[in-house]
């Protein structure tokens, strides 16, 4: 069989209609996702909270989830914090899709984070995210279930992505050598 011509090629991509709909609930779900994995960062971080600083003053961590420039979810520990976006975070353009999760404890706790002149670096935030973030991809796939994205038949074979796994990881491993199977 001869292989297709360019015309036919650009015939088939101009017919290819994009449905924004199940786009759409693939970003609000993949948002919620992350969003979860934020809380859970917030959650196990284990937070200095000693004298110079008075009790509760880092303590009061949070989360925002951002879809483009719209926010979708905010969560928080301690006191209710104002749920603004902090000034130094640059989200997507306005009309994207892209998805931006800002989480983090409020200003005094960035002095026991990094330190500061007179105080060594006391690292509480790092750890827990390093320590959580195996789990970004298991909490994407549950709220990608949670959301109807994937169907349960998909779940139970493995198959999230849409596609046989062992099948694109053989088309992977062919393309790339056998260092790129899992």
């Amino acid at each position: 069989m001869a292989a297709p011509s360019a015309r036919t090629l650009s015939n088939r991509a101009a017919r290819m209609v994009v449905n924004r709909a199940a786009i759409d609930q693939i970003i609000l779900a993949t948002a919620d996702g992350l969003f979860e994995l934020g809380k859970s960062i917030i959650q196990s971080a284990k937070v200095p909270d000693a004298a110079p600083f008075g009790v509760g003053l880092v303590q009061g961590g949070g989360v925002i989830a951002f879809v483009g420039d719209k926010r979708v979810a905010a969560w928080s520990t301690g006191p209710e914090l104002p749920f603004t976006k902090p000034r130094a975070a640059k989200l997507s353009p306005k009309g994207s899709d892209g998805v931006t999760i800002i989480f983090g404890f409020g200003f005094p706790g960035r002095f026991q984070e990094q330190g500061t002149i007179d105080q060594p670096a006391r690292p509480f935030l790092t750890p827990a995210t390093m320590a959580t973030l195996p789990e970004a991809e298991d909490r994407i796939r549950a709220a990608w279930f949670k959301s109807g994205v994937i169907s349960a038949k998909r779940a139970i074979k493995g198959d999230t992505y849409g596609a046989n796994q062992a099948k694109t990881n053989d088309a992977m491993a062919s393309i790339f050598g056998n260092e790129a199977r899992p």
